[in-house]
């Protein structure tokens, strides 16, 4: 029992050390004071609104040297933001996500639009501005409502792709009867050759009933005496 509580308050005293550690290495860091993390988020915002990103970059265009294509896609986008959402309103909510390197001010904004624009600034563990983002507020009844529609056509495209699939399986028979027709079509009837009927010789009966009455004379001449049964040969005159 005693080493399981000694097991346990190892695993608690680690545990607190850790956080304590961390704890200490962001307060360390005096560039990442929430005062002066919102202050200068404020001061970005406020140059945001007021740049002129426009004619930043057709100046970029007209450079000779390469240009980073990030950054003026970057710049597109806040053109594009300005133009539909308009002058700069009032902060509405601030939050701070705060590590032992990094830290990340989230602004939100309201503009003359009536709608809502939301900042993200993040900073080095100088206090440098190292990366920032503008994107548009959404609801959670809007993300809600957009994310219904993406699973809606997601559904129907893969619905739409099933039908597809079943109508070319369908037509398989339709390309199996056609390719038995071309067969038929191709394979010609073989002319029926029609034998002439062989005449059937009749046997001449008359012939061999002479034969054999010649045949009888001669054996009864040649014995000069008469048949057994009292047979009288006579000659046969042919007609």
């Amino acid at each position: 029992m005693k080493k399981k509580l000694c097991l346990i308050f190892c695993i608690v005293s680690c545990i607190l050390m850790m956080a304590g550690c961390s704890l200490s290495l962001t307060k360390t860091n005096k560039n990442f004071d929430k005062a002066t993390l919102e202050k200068n988020a404020d001061s970005f915002v406020k140059s945001w609104f007021s740049y002129d990103f426009e004619s930043a970059v057709k100046s970029m265009k007209e450079q000779s040297t390469e240009v980073d294509e990030d950054t003026v896609n970057q710049y597109k986008e806040s053109v594009q933001l300005k133009k539909e959402y308009g002058k700069q309103g009032k902060k509405v909510d601030t939050d701070f996500t705060i590590s032992s390197d990094s830290a990340t001010v989230v602004e939100t904004y309201t503009t003359s639009s009536g709608k809502k624009l939301i900042f993200s600034v993040t900073y080095d563990e100088k206090g440098q501005t190292s990366s920032w983002k503008v994107e548009e507020y959404t609801s959670l009844g809007q993300k809600m409502s957009k994310a219904g529609l993406n699973t809606i056509l997601s559904m129907a495209i893969v619905f739409a792709v099933l039908i597809f699939i079943a109508l070319i399986i369908a037509q398989f028979k339709h390309i199996a009867n056609f390719q038995n027709g071309a067969k038929k079509e191709e394979v010609k009837a073989e002319p029926v050759v029609e034998t002439a009927p062989v005449a059937v010789e009749e046997e001449n009966l008359v012939d061999d009933l002479e034969l054999v009455a010649v045949i009888t004379a001669a054996i009864a001449a040649a014995s000069e005496t008469e048949s057994a049964d009292g047979l009288v040969i006579r000659s046969i005159i042919r007609r």
